[in-house]
């Protein structure tokens, strides 16, 4: 795949696409304030525009080179988030017609029907977060297109609800320029579904021969050739009715299959708890025992939130005593584990051990620290410290992260349940799964 430019985007939105094995360089508008523009030719290109309304620092002109670019076949992507017309100019040039005018994100918004444009709205849609209208003056709801210079063609690609462009896809040479609301932190996720899934669609529809010959059209062409454009159109429904409906299943199995299972990187409180028992059932544990559950009749200080029980045809009663028995403390921070979670993983094993009167016992603290953070780039939370203590008492630290990656690599056919079981049973100190 070709190498990308990200303009003004953040240094973890860079290893975002390093992490796909994408040629990526990371620029800001700024970097050229005082240097000539020098950019890498690359045929990718996403900006995102948003400036506080305190900052009015005027950026570099950078859209001689991106315009030169853009003639030769590059794509420039932008994001347009709250800010000033000259931040955008100053990427793409001017162009007389575009008028920015605040417009709140409606309920609905009118999709160009053509593929691929469809998709991308069908998906993010609900993550959009600010839009402008672009133009100043509303569109018919069956006008698409509209007049431009000889060496552009402007595709509305979405209005408002009202019939304002929101979204502008300006060709220009053989490349184009296109223009999208604000997803916020969707941002990067949106690029990546456009650089894999609307890009290529875009490419196969710009391999389409176009009528430059006036013998071409319909009075000229026989019957047999007729024939064959009618079954390319008919090929052409079926071909966009597949991608909608694998579309669709994609929506279906994430709804169904992976949602449950996003929790873990992303939920707190009540709704992480949950997802973890879900997460330790799907493994094996038949018996992930809600304890809050169990003694929901009883007064009681609860300690612990999960009991994983071995033994999974005994009553719980008899498992708590005979059985073998982890202890499960669930917590989420935005920041590191706390050494009081640690000690009290501790304590409350002692306390069981007493009460239960078994000693097979071990104690797991899981954990959804940074979870404000994507999980692929959140540090380590446990201290060194409290891996060692962990170590000494045979207890053991997991993040809610490295459980998601081995349920994954399970599904990927990389590691088994009941290795993943035996690892968790058997490892002490910092769990990282072997797969």
């Amino acid at each position: 795949m070709d190498g990308i430019v990200l303009l003004d985007f953040d240094e973890k939105d860079k290893a975002f696409f390093e992490q796909e094995k994408i040629e990526t360089f990371l620029f800001r508008t700024s970097d050229f304030q005082n240097l000539p523009v020098v950019l890498p030719d690359v045929k990718n290109i996403f900006f995102q525009m948003s400036s506080p309304v305190e900052n009015e620092a005027i950026p570099a002109d950078l859209s001689e080179k991106i315009r030169d670019q853009v003639k030769n076949g590059a794509r420039l992507v932008g994001f347009i988030g709250q800010g000033y017309l000259y931040q955008l100019t100053g990427v793409i040039g001017t162009f007389p017609d575009i008028h920015l005018q605040e417009s709140a994100p409606g309920d609905s918004l009118l999709v160009n029907p053509e593929l691929p444009f469809n998709l991308l709205f069908d998906r993010y849609f609900d993550k959009i977060s600010f839009m402008y209208k672009l133009l100043p003056n509303p569109l018919a709801t069956d006008i698409w297109e509209i007049p431009s210079a000889l060496d552009e063609t402007w595709k509305i690609v979405a209005k408002s609800s009202d019939g304002y462009p929101v979204s502008l896809l300006i060709k220009k040479g053989k490349g184009f320029f296109w223009l999208l609301p604000w997803f916020g932190p969707n941002n990067i996720q949106v690029a990546d579904f456009i650089l894999r899934d609307v890009f290529p669609l875009l490419e196969l529809k710009g391999k389409e021969p176009e009528e430059t010959d006036w013998t071409d059209r319909e009075e000229y062409v026989f019957p047999e050739i007729k024939q064959l454009y009618r079954q390319k159109e008919e090929e052409k429904k079926i071909f966009e009715e597949k991608i909608r409906e694998i579309d669709e299943k994609i929506k279906t199995l994430k709804a169904t299959e992976q949602e449950a299972f996003i929790k873990l990187l992303k939920a707190e409180g009540k709704d992480l708890k949950t997802a973890a028992i879900n997460a330790f059932k799907y493994l094996g544990w038949t018996k992930a025992v809600d304890v809050d559950e169990y003694w929901k009749n009883v007064i009681r200080d609860k300690e612990e939130d999960i009991w994983l029980i071995e033994d999974s045809d005994q009553p719980i009663e008899v498992g708590l005593r005979k059985g073998f028995l982890i202890l499960v403390v669930v917590r989420s921070s935005r920041n590191w584990a706390a050494d009081d979670d640690c000690i009290r993983l501790q304590r409350f094993k002692g306390r069981r051990m007493q009460e239960f009167d078994n000693t097979r016992m071990k104690g797991l603290l899981l954990g959804n620290y940074f979870n404000q953070q994507e999980a692929r780039l959140r540090n380590n939370p446990f201290s060194q410290f409290q891996i060692e203590e962990a170590e000494k008492d045979g207890n053991a630290l997991l993040t809610t992260y490295e459980l998601f990656k081995a349920i994954k690599a399970e599904k990927e056919g990389l590691i088994t349940k009941e290795e993943i079981r035996r690892q968790i049973k058997e490892k002490s100190g910092l769990i990282q799964f072997n797969f």
